[in-house]
């Protein structure tokens, strides 16, 4: 692995990954896709690439957990959310190597999207965010616990985005809710397994082969098991 991608840091991929997202959400835009289980309905694929708790709890699709969190046709919602990834990066430590960034981002997005499902089967919903907040949530609960202090700053920019962005209209503060406590959870589960290497003042950054080659893969099935089951529910 050439020294040049071990210094691409976790936050611009996920930048990259989130523009992706609203890449696939344009090109989704050009498509109908008419469900043989919904009748009389077509919509855009990027319609049904969001999360429709109607289609997840009646329908079954449990793919749009996964998919919504990056998939979005808004390019207001991917530039903010890659932007807002990027301003985090430069004000947090580097606690996070690749591995545990991108496990902890996709499992507090789906967290956040779980608890989105309260909201009733008529709520419809898609982006990052829950993810981000998940990021941002265990790196301040990891500090406080490493340093027993958390930078100010940060903390209040935290909660100055966090409360910001919820109370906008048309924002799911639900999985903004749901990321941050998932994150919370993160963050106390990463120090309570590099405690013993903090003790000895060995802690390391580099991700563990088995531990990349196991996230990867996880990361991976996840994906091809959404995109899977959404051409089986298309009838592509």
């Amino acid at each position: 692995m050439s020294s040049r991608w071990r210094s691409i840091r976790p936050a611009w991929l996920l930048a990259l990954v989130i523009l992706g997202g609203w890449i696939v959400g344009l090109v989704g835009d050009s498509f109908n896709v008419c469900p043989p289980s919904i009748q009389n309905s077509c919509e855009t694929a990027t319609i049904y690439l969001a999360q429709d708790n109607g289609l997840v709890v009646y329908s079954h699709q449990f793919y749009q957990l996964f998919t919504s969190t990056v998939v979005t046709d808004s390019p207001l919602d991917a530039g903010f959310n890659a932007i807002a990834v990027l301003i985090l990066d430069r004000l947090t430590e580097d606690n996070l190597n690749r591995t545990r960034y991108f496990l902890i981002f996709f499992s507090t997005a789906i967290l956040g999207n779980l608890l989105t499902l309260l909201q009733g089967p008529n709520y419809a919903s898609a982006g990052a965010s829950g993810g981000i907040f998940g990021i941002f949530a265990s790196l301040v609960v990891f500090s406080w616990l490493k340093d027993k202090k958390v930078d100010q700053p940060t903390l209040v920019l935290f909660i100055i985005i966090f409360f910001g962005s919820s109370i906008l209209p048309d924002v799911n503060y639900v999985a903004h809710i749901g990321g941050a406590v998932g994150g919370f959870i993160a963050g106390g589960l990463l120090y309570s397994v590099v405690k013993p290497t903090l003790m000895e003042y060995s802690f390391a950054y580099k991700s563990n082969p088995k531990t990349v080659l196991s996230t990867a893969i996880l990361i991976f099935l996840v994906g091809i098991l959404s995109i899977t089951q959404f051409f089986l529910f298309a009838g592509v």
